[in-house]
Formats: C-alpha cells, sequence, structure tokens
C-alpha cells in the first residue's frame, strides 16, 4: 500500500452523535460497543440497524478507531437512517487466545437484543427505536472474523451480511507458517523494517501479561506484521492456550451444516498481502455448494491489496451496484 494512501480520519465520524456504553465487564475493566447515531434522523420510526465489527489483526484497533472504519458503512447509514452498533473486544494477545474474542463478540450480541442496548439509545436520541428485522452486519479484515462467527450464530436474526476481505481462516498458512517465498511480506512492510521474531515474540509475552486491554492504535501493527511474517501469528497469538475447536473456525463450521444470513456480500482484493484472496474463495465455494438459499455477492479487487475498500471512491470501479445489493437485502426493498 501507498504511503500516500489517504485514510479515514475522525472525520469519518462528524454526521453522527456518538456514546459508548458497556457491555460487559471483564478483570475489573469496561468493554464497550459504541453507539453512532445520525444528527439528522427521519423522527418518529424505528431504525435500521448496522453492527460493525472494527478489523487490526484481532490485536489492535478498537469501535471507533477512524483509520479502520470504513466509509461506506457510515454513508449507508447516513442515507438510511440507520444507526450504528460498533462493538470493542477484548484484544490479543490475551489469555486464552482467540476464544476471548468469541465469547466477548456472543456477549455483545445477547446485550443487543436483551433492551439495555435500546435503553441506551433513548437517552441518547429519546423518541427512537430500533428495528430489529432490519440488521446489517458488517466487518472487515479481523472484523470479517467476528462478523463470519455471529453470522454463524444467528443467520435468522441478520438481514445481511457484509465483508471486506474478512480473516475467515485463522488456519491459513500465512498466519500458521508465515508468507511463502512467491509471496510478499506482510502489508508489504520493508523486509529490513521488519521486527525479528524475538522482538515480537518477547512484545507478545509482554503484551498478555499486562492483560485486559480493548482500545489500541497503530503502535501495534509493527508486531502483528512481524509476528505473522515470523510464523508465530497463530501459536503465540490466535491459539496461544491451545483451545482451538472447530466451532472458532468459520470455514469449519460452515462444512459442519451451519447456515448464514439470506445474502451475504464479499468484497477482496486479488493482491491482498494479508487475509490471502483465497480464504474468501473458500468461504464463497462452502456457500455456493452448501448453502443454496443463500445469495452470494463475490467482489474481486483486481490488482488491490488489503484495506483497499478504505479509499473511496476508487475501490467502487470493482463493485459497481454492491452497495445496492447490500442495501436492498438489508431494508428488505
Amino acid at each position: 500500500m501507498s504511503n500516500t494512501t489517504q485514510w479515514p480520519d475522525e472525520s469519518v465520524f462528524d454526521p453522527f452523535n456518538i456514546t459508548e456504553e458497556t457491555y460487559k465487564m471483564v478483570d475489573g475493566h469496561k468493554i464497550q460497543a459504541a453507539i453512532l447515531v445520525p444528527k439528522v434522523l427521519d423522527p418518529g420510526t424505528a431504525h435500521p440497524l448496522i453492527i460493525n465489527i472494527h478489523g487490526g489483526f484481532l490485536v489492535t484497533g478498537h469501535s471507533l478507531f477512524p483509520t479502520f472504519f470504513s466509509p461506506w458503512i457510515a454513508d449507508l447509514a447516513v442515507k438510511n437512517s440507520a444507526i450504528i452498533v460498533s462493538a470493542d473486544h477484548r484484544l490479543l494477545p490475551s489469555a486464552r487466545g482467540i476464544i476471548d474474542v468469541v465469547e466477548d463478540l456472543e456477549d455483545f450480541w445477547q446485550w443487543t437484543r436483551s433492551g439495555m442496548l435500546e435503553a441506551s439509545l433513548h437517552r441518547l436520541a429519546p423518541g427512537h427505536s430500533f428495528d430489529l428485522a432490519k440488521v446489517l452486519l458488517a466487518g472487515n479484515s479481523a472484523g470479517g472474523y467476528g462478523a463470519s462467527q455471529l453470522a454463524l450464530s444467528h443467520p435468522d436474526d441478520i438481514s445481511a451480511l457484509a465483508m471486506a476481505y474478512p480473516f475467515v481462516d485463522p488456519q491459513d498458512p500465512i498466519f500458521l507458517e508465515g508468507p511463502g517465498p512467491d509471496e510478499p511480506t506482510i502489508l508489504r512492510f520493508p523486509r529490513d523494517q521488519i521486527l525479528s521474531r524475538e522482538v515480537a515474540a518477547a512484545w507478545i509475552e509482554e503484551t498478555r501479561k499486562a492483560g485486559v486491554t480493548t482500545k489500541a492504535g497503530a503502535e501495534r501493527t509493527p508486531f502483528c506484521v512481524a509476528a505473522a511474517q515470523h510464523g508465530i501469528f497463530y501459536s503465540l497469538i490466535i491459539d496461544n492456550a491451545k483451545l482451538m475447536r472447530p466451532e472458532f473456525l468459520p470455514l469449519e463450521r460452515l462444512k459442519a451444516g451451519a447456515r448464514l444470513p439470506k445474502k451475504v456480500w464479499i468484497l477482496h482484493g486479488d493482491r491482498d498481502s494479508v487475509v490471502h484472496i483465497r480464504t474468501s474463495r473458500a468461504f464463497a465455494d462452502l456457500i455456493t455448494e452448501r448453502l443454496p438459499e443463500t445469495t452470494l455477492r463475490f467482489d474481486v479487487g483486481k490488482g488491490e491489496d488489503h484495506a483497499f475498500d478504505l479509499h473511496p471512491p476508487s475501490w467502487e470501479t470493482h463493485a459497481p451496484g454492491a452497495l445496492d445489493f447490500v442495501r436492498d437485502a438489508w431494508l428488505k426493498t
């Protein structure tokens, strides 16, 4: 990715009034979700809901980290008088690895259905409510892992699933062993700028011992890159506690018979240097083979690397009409 790339900044949140609410506590640490309500909101109606799961290797970012917040999600909310709820979760490395993320996101989902989310909205925007028959679940990169897991667990409660370069296979060779000899470095980092295996491993251990963290910025990215590049991302970050089970793997869940919402959109660049497009293709193939009731739209960004949808409008040239597909599925028009 070019150093001149313009990433989203805080202005992506300008159209919204925002509050954060705690949906659970872990070891005295608040785990929160952000509620983003458009400043211009249709009065007297129940509003469609967008649930957003943030990206960041499962290691960095948070619910309101602008760099990873896709402008197309914000635009869908503003144009359709919809409310976004964006979840934090425990960041890795953590005590139990990926199971902590899965557990948090399921607790978040239950919180959205418990009446507590509705009560929070009433405080922020009195007189407004959610239309839980119109739920769009979105996630990019690592957020695609969380989104796919929730979608597989609650397919009948979600109108549409939208994911960009989703991390649907934690056991892809890149995360088990590092990139192959013919593959680029992670995020195309210059080799002489990638931290050593020893430095990355020491940071992982130190960070795990520091306890629960749910918000971090780009300062963690070099450690993520090094861990993946040196083939220790899976063993030391994702499954450090050796607790991996098939239910933590979206591809395995599909193979075992789990379902997805009726409409699914996937966007992925064919030169992705972090989440290889082969993983989305495997996910798409399973949908096609096993879920005839699910309509899949799979758009490939020719020549595009990771996170290319964060730079509008260029990504839309690879997927004309994609957001119309998502909107129509979500709002059931």
